[in-house]
């Protein structure tokens, strides 16, 4: 049986969810690749021990009793986000990304702690995005759970806001299993290593 992140890189390499060409995050930040995490939505049972390998990472870390709802940044955090939902019995808030009238749907009432939930972290900005739609409708927002967070910066800015960032895949691991698969070339992992 593959480690958690050999299976997280083979997956992205079979399905073309890592591609080395520059392009943009959606965080709008250039990256020499592209790292698509949903494609592991297309893949049962890639997804269910990718999720299931979140779910320990908030039970172990962040702790069940620290937050009352769960919310996914959309649109890679809902699947998730719904599958912790189900295992932990905590209700879920979806969180709209514009629109008229309320931006979080749920019985959120003042002071309710939030777990926010994504795929991945670049910058954090999403993650900050989908934070500031709670804090404005009453909720408080301490923690987050990702899969893989690819910069420690994001990280620290999260963390200057009062987010408590936990991720389940190390970056720098992902990194090095994409080259032991032959996905990188020597040049491309330095770059991907520095940028970290």
């Amino acid at each position: 049986m593959y480690r958690l992140v050999d299976l997280v890189a083979k997956t992205l390499v079979k399905t073309g969810g890592f591609l080395t060409w520059p392009d943009k995050t959606d965080e709008g930040v250039l990256q020499p690749f592209v790292l698509d995490l949903t494609t592991i939505l297309s893949h049962p049972p890639v997804f269910l021990r990718v999720a299931s390998g979140l779910l320990r990472v908030v039970r172990e870390k962040v702790g069940l009793n620290s937050f009352e709802f769960v919310a996914g940044v959309p649109l890679a955090g809902i699947p998730y986000a719904s599958f912790l939902c189900v295992k932990t019995r905590k209700p879920m808030l979806l969180i709209r990304e514009r629109g008229r009238g309320k931006l979080v749907e749920g019985p959120l009432k003042m002071g309710d702690r939030v777990l926010v939930i994504d795929d991945s972290v670049v910058t954090g900005r999403q993650i900050l995005g989908t934070a500031s739609k709670i804090v404005s409708e009453g909720g408080v927002v301490e923690q987050a759970a990702v899969i893989m967070c690819q910069s420690k910066s994001a990280a620290e800015r999260l963390r200057s806001k009062g987010i408590t960032l936990h991720e389940l895949i190390d970056f720098k691991s992902l990194v090095g299993s994409l080259k032991k698969l032959d996905a990188l070339t020597d040049e491309e992992y330095d770059a991907l290593l520095s940028n970290i």
